[in-house]
C-alpha cells in the first residue's frame, strides 16, 4: 500500500475543486489496498467491493471539507474500517480472515512473531487460531498485521485508546500462541502413539 504523502493532501484539495481526474489518481493509488482490507474484515469480496466503492465515494464527498491534519492513508482506513464494521453489525456476521487472499499484502518483519510464524509455513494454523478471536480482537490483527496499520491508526479507527489497542493485541497473540501449543501438543502425542 503506498505510503500517505503530500500528493494525496494536493490531489484532495484538487477533488474538492472538481478535478476528477485528480480523484481519479486517487483512487488509482489508493482502491487495491482499500479492498484487500475491507475484504479481510468481511470477509465477503463481493460486499467489499461495495464497501470499497462507498469508502471512494466518502472520500470524495468529503473532499471539500478535508483537512490535511494528518495522515491520508490512516483517514481513508478510518472509514473503510467504519464501514466494514457497520456492515458487520448490520449483518451480525462474525468477520474471519482469509490469509490466503491477504499473503501478497503482508510485510514481513523477522522481530515480528506473527509474521514469523506466517513465513514458516504455519499459515493455516495461525488462520485458525485467528478466526477463534473475539471479533474486536480479531478485527485489531487484521488491522494491525494485515492493513499495516500503526497502533495510533488503529485506536483512532476504532475510537480507543492506544492502550486498548495494545492490550487487544497483546492478548491476541497470547490466544493465537496458546492455541498453536495446544495444536502442537496435540499433534505431538499422536505421532507418539502413531509409532510402532
Amino acid at each position: 500500500m503506498p505510503p500517505s504523502d503530500t500528493r494525496d493532501d494536493t490531489l484532495m484539495r484538487a477533488v474538492a475543486k472538481g478535478d476528477e481526474k485528480a480523484f481519479a489518481e486517487l483512487v488509482a493509488r489508493h482502491q487495491a489496498w482499500l479492498h484487500t482490507l475491507i475484504c479481510a474484515i468481511t470477509q465477503d469480496k463481493e460486499q467489499a467491493k461495495d464497501l470499497t466503492q462507498a469508502t471512494l465515494s466518502r472520500i470524495h464527498r468529503a473532499a471539500p471539507n478535508y483537512t490535511p491534519q494528518g495522515d491520508f492513508v490512516a483517514w481513508a482506513k478510518r472509514i473503510a474500517v467504519n464501514l466494514s464494521r457497520n456492515y458487520l453489525q448490520q449483518k451480525r456476521r462474525v468477520a474471519l480472515v482469509s490469509l490466503s487472499e491477504l499473503e501478497g499484502e503482508i510485510l514481513y518483519d523477522e522481530s515480528d512473531p506473527m509474521l514469523l510464524f506466517l513465513s514458516k509455513g504455519l499459515k493455516e494454523e495461525v488462520r485458525g487460531a485467528i478466526q477463534t478471536l473475539p471479533d474486536e480482537q480479531r478485527l485489531t490483527v487484521i488491522m494491525r498485521y494485515f492493513g499495516d496499520m500503526s497502533i495510533q491508526d488503529i485506536a483512532w479507527a476504532m475510537h480507543v485508546p492506544e492502550g486498548t489497542v495494545k492490550s487487544r493485541l497483546y492478548h491476541s497473540l497470547r490466544r493465537v500462541r496458546t492455541s498453536l501449543e495446544t495444536l502442537w501438543i496435540a499433534e505431538s502425542n499422536s505421532l507418539k502413539e502413531s509409532k510402532p
